[in-house]
């Protein structure tokens, strides 16, 4: 399998820190949230890795490099306008090939990142066409939410919903939201293609996925037992920082 990171976004919420840098490079503990998303992808047994950068890319080309010191092979790709994630993942499409590859994105922290390689397992298992990570969350408004059954299977979901819009999308009492990484096969990209643009004119993952599901293709979820924290917001990076710092400290 390989890897794609997303890692274009400005991380408007992080300002004025992201004027200087992309959010990927601001450091959790000892080093950048995007190291701790390649350690998570090597946890997965993935070293082959396309990392997909816009903003301010230089730091990001600078210190990953080759990614030879992190014992991966790192390839590049530039989304020159923000045109939202999904267009992003179809940037991978001819460096993907024809097996399934994961999505990770560059401003996720997992803790323990070994128990991402089930997630990994479980899409194998179940045959299917897409696995999304999920995790609760108790605000639905700033992620894609999900609903499963009881055998992990989508029923459906939706992409920052209003909370009154959300209400419908509860499994069991609980937010599930798409916790930052995914597992497809390769026909996501026709599926991108037929997306239509959302909330500020960006093409979403989470869009081009519930279009699978209703055209017939198994989408499932499993959920993440762990910690996961996204970055986007100085709340969610203060708890991953010292989360990481009580870590390196045992």
């Amino acid at each position: 399998m390989k890897g794609v990171i997303p890692a274009a976004g400005k991380g408007n919420r992080l300002e004025p820190l992201t004027l200087a840098m992309p959010k990927e490079m601001i450091r959790i503990g000892r080093k950048p949230v995007i190291e701790h998303v390649i350690d998570n992808l090597k946890a997965c047994g993935i070293t082959d890795i396309l990392i997909i950068t816009g903003w301010k890319k230089g730091p990001i080309l600078d210190y990953l490099g080759s990614g030879r010191r992190l014992g991966v092979n790192i390839t590049y790709r530039v989304q020159e306008e923000q045109k939202g994630p999904a267009d992003a993942v179809h940037m991978s499409k001819e460096w993907v090939g024809d097996d399934d590859f994961v999505v990770i994105y560059g401003d996720n922290y997992f803790r323990p990142a070994e128990n991402l390689m089930r997630t990994v397992q479980f899409h194998r298992k179940m045959k299917a066409d897409a696995t999304l990570l999920l995790h609760p969350v108790d605000d639905p408004s700033r992620f894609g939410i999900v609903k499963i059954d009881s055998k992990g299977k989508v029923l459906g979901m939706i992409e920052k919903p209003t909370l009154a819009e959300a209400e419908n999308y509860r499994t069991g009492g609980i937010f599930y939201n798409i916790a930052g990484l995914l597992v497809l096969k390769p026909l996501i990209f026709d599926f991108i293609k037929k997306t239509r643009a959302g909330r500020n004119n960006e093409i979403y993952l989470t869009d081009s996925i519930e279009l699978m599901r209703r055209r017939g293709k198994e989408i499932y979820g499993h959920i993440f037992k762990g910690v996961r924290y996204d970055i986007g917001t100085f709340e969610s990076l203060m708890a991953a920082d010292r989360l990481e710092v009580q870590h390196l400290q045992k």
